[in-house]
């Protein structure tokens, strides 16, 4: 079931200005309920304007955002609420931070929302536990934690306001292998156990392969593919047309079918990779090729 749809929205930047950029030419989009979705394509894309349109931080100048059933923009006086139903963290959401304490920070949402202190405390501390974040860094300072630390309590401000859609803009940029791990699982585990729709912009082929559900890829101000994983990454020239590529785990599957090693082309995970070398190696007379191979 689709809990967002775009109807042939367009976006205009300076529209009617010797400046006018059409970001989003005629995009028609659903997304499901209860999934992780990924949202990739190069830089200018169309992306990140996409993603602002969701929760009316901007406004499509042609077609119309549909959420939980409801055009975003036919009550507009009343957009603030979609805002709490569709939470957004931006890129580098660290530098958003401006409370005192990291306790202050979380709270700042629900405060807005109008909720009692009770319920308030409440969400902060389980969005807190959920990202990792200990009682003893409640009381801190947010300028005095680490990047990573910074990212989770951003992430956690945006969960205590429990929205119905998570929107995460690059929420592992510039993070190492191990940051980047543990705030995705964290996310994954989040969807699993409330139920939030997600939706994820990356550049990173293989974070979109290993946690997402589905992919919906732009190219060029308009939607070029929305599928699985598989039937997505599948389509390997088509997005190295586009300027994009698949997970490196899946070129090197490519690779290994162009040597004459026959394993399966929709492997986009370094797990399915090795599930299916094993399997070559237990079915095929060719166990001795691949081991030359790789």
């Amino acid at each position: 079931m689709s809990i967002i749809e775009l109807k042939d929205v367009s976006f205009i930047y300076g529209k009617k200005t010797p400046y006018e950029i059409k970001a989003l030419d005629n995009v028609s989009l659903n997304i499901e309920e209860n999934l992780i979705t990924g949202l990739i394509g190069h830089t200018g894309s169309g992306k990140s304007t996409l993603v602002q349109l969701l929760n009316g931080l901007l406004k499509p100048s042609h077609g119309t955002v549909i959420v939980d059933g409801e055009d975003i923009w036919k009550k507009p006086k009343k957009i603030a609420k979609i805002r709490y139903k569709v939470g957004m963290v931006m890129q580098y959401p660290e530098y958003q931070l401006f409370a005192d304490t990291v306790k202050d920070d979380i709270a700042y949402g629900p405060k807005n929302m109008g909720l009692d202190a009770e319920e308030i405390e409440k969400r902060v501390q389980k969005s807190a536990e959920f990202c990792g974040i200990d009682k003893e860094t409640l009381s801190k300072s947010p300028f005095d934690l680490s990047g990573g630390q910074k990212r989770r309590v951003a992430l956690a401000g945006v969960m205590a306001m429990n929205p119905k859609i998570l929107v995460l803009d690059e929420p592992a940029a510039g993070l190492d292998p191990k940051g980047r791990r543990e705030i995705l699982g964290g996310i994954k585990r989040y969807r699993e156990e409330s139920g939030t729709t997600v939706i994820i912009v990356s550049h990173s082929m293989e974070d979109m392969a290993m946690y997402c559900d589905r992919v919906v890829v732009m190219s060029n101000s308009k939607l070029l593919l929305d599928g699985t994983c598989k039937e997505v990454f599948s389509k390997h020239q088509l997005l190295k047309e586009n300027g994009l590529d698949v997970p490196e785990i899946t070129n090197l599957v490519l690779k290994l079918n162009e040597l004459g090693v026959n394993i399966p082309s929709d492997v986009y995970t370094v797990e399915d990779a090795v599930k299916a070398i094993v399997d070559l190696k237990a079915t095929s007379n060719k166990a001795k090729e691949v081991e030359d191979v790789i």
